[in-house]
């Protein structure tokens, strides 16, 4: 997931809040549609099955390396056993960043190893590590103000997702900025390495991963993230007095490699040439197998055409599902979309993302407002009845993957899951198989297809 802080606000704020009292009444053959599809997904137990045979057969789908490729081939395939149309992959080339090797250790006072992780992008370290004395810092303007003090220094960020916040999105939008902009400031003040504190509220020895940014006018320097129970024994030791560290990173970027948006279409009974694309992005960072972050977010698209298809449900407009490539450093797939279907975007007429995990759903999140919102929110009320009756509006893109359609005034929206414990998992190696239930997933997958189905009727 490649999220702006003010989206995951929006989008975790939906997901904690209560449902609206007062909604209109709902239709009745809607709502016996939105039963038959959620008892088709619980009995079938297919989304936990399909999942399965992602992360069994591309558990590391970073874009361009080898397991990517293989994810493509399976989305293809898996494409045409669930008996999808018009199957296909749309080529585009994505970065090459390669992981290596990565460590660090406390050198003095004492010695003590730090379970770290290179943040998506970084460069590596020279051969033999950085070796440095560390500074600590809560800002960016703490680390401006340390000016020449910080210079060859490892600049160690360390502020926290706020715990007492009670919507996670908006901790991980307060702290998020030192890792996507931390090796910038630290090269500003030529300090020799960043070392920044992961993005989650749970105090653990799992490292998070994320995409990072150098800016062309600032010198690079290596950048990794280093478990919360790590950056909590790191600034006890920075209380005592002066600390020393080895970071070694054997991260490289290599040229672009070719990888693919993967495509198949449930083609309308009576407008063929109007879309409803739903979709998830189909690579996933490295450290786990992606199976929350976003191999939740492929099954839910797949599985709820699976569920109309098996329930016989072929709505007027053509359902589209597109497996995004790239979506965690680059966009590339995202962007690649955009520009081969911009004749074709005016025919859009909705797009839904699901990219916050295989969680309980709570509803949904729109770019739409006012009346038009409204509509909507009335033909989804039955998924009231499931508990998933949230309905955010003015959400702006509600997926990174949909930004270009979302600027071409495609409405867009985005499953809300209960997020609580997303960011356990966010990025790390216990983002696999066993973190996700079930039934939550297959809930998820239903009320996907309830609204592809609402929307691609209207």
């Amino acid at each position: 997931m490649h999220r702006s802080p003010t989206f995951a606000l929006l989008l975790f704020t939906a997901c904690q809040s209560s449902p609206a009292s007062g909604e209109s009444p709902q239709d009745p053959a809607a709502g016996d549609r939105c039963r038959a599809l959620v008892a088709r997904a619980l009995a079938d137990n297919h989304a936990i099955s399909m999942l399965r045979s992602l992360t069994d057969a591309a558990p590391k789908r970073l874009a361009g390396s080898p397991g990517d490729a293989i994810a493509v081939q399976w989305a293809l395939s898996t494409m045409r056993e669930i008996g999808l149309e018009n199957v296909r992959a749309e080529p585009c080339l994505v970065p090459c960043w390669q992981r290596g090797e990565e460590r660090a250790e406390v050198l003095s006072p004492s010695p003590l190893p730090l379970r770290v992780t290179a943040l998506g992008g970084s460069i590596g370290t020279p051969a033999g590590g950085v070796e440095a004395e560390v500074v600590e810092v809560r800002s960016f303007e703490q680390l401006q103000q340390l000016g020449e003090a910080a210079r060859g220094k490892i600049v160690f960020f360390n502020r926290p997702m706020p715990r007492a916040l009670r919507n996670t999105g908006q901790a991980y939008g307060e702290a998020v900025p030192q890792r996507s902009n931390g090796a910038i400031e630290a090269g500003k003040v030529g300090a020799a390495a960043a070392l920044v504190r992961s993005m989650t509220t749970s105090i653990d020895g799992h490292p998070h991963t994320g995409a990072m940014q150098y800016d062309a006018v600032v010198p690079q320097v290596p950048a990794a993230a280093i478990a919360t129970a790590d950056a909590e024994a790191l600034a006890a030791a920075l209380k005592q007095g002066p600390v020393r560290v080895r970071l070694v990173l054997g991260c490289t970027t290599l040229p672009d490699v070719a990888s693919a948006n993967v495509v198949g279409e449930l083609v309308g009974s009576e407008r063929p040439g109007e879309v409803v694309l739903v979709g998830g992005h189909l690579d996933a960072w490295d450290l786990g197998t992606g199976a929350h972050d976003d191999g939740a977010g492929c099954v839910h698209a797949l599985e709820a055409v699976r569920l109309l298809r098996v329930c016989g449900i072929r709505p007027r407009r053509t359902v589209r599902v597109v497996l995004f490539a790239n979506e965690e450093n680059g966009l590339r797939g995202a962007q690649a979309y955009g520009e081969l279907h911009a004749a074709g975007l005016a025919q859009h007429v909705a797009a839904i993302e699901s990219d916050s995990g295989g969680f309980t759903p709570t509803g949904f999140a729109t770019s739409l407002r006012d009346a038009e919102a409204a509509a909507v929110k009335t033909a989804f009320a039955p998924l009231q009845e499931l508990g998933a009756g949230l309905f955010l509006s003015g959400a702006g893109s509600c997926g990174a993957d949909l930004i270009p359609l979302h600027a071409a005034g495609v409405p867009c929206f985005g499953l809300l899951v209960d997020g609580q414990k997303y960011f356990d998992y966010h990025h790390t190696a216990v983002d696999t198989l066993a973190m996700v239930h079930e039934r939550e997933l297959a809930l998820g997958a239903a009320v996907v297809a309830f609204a592809v189905a609402t929307l691609a009727d209207r």
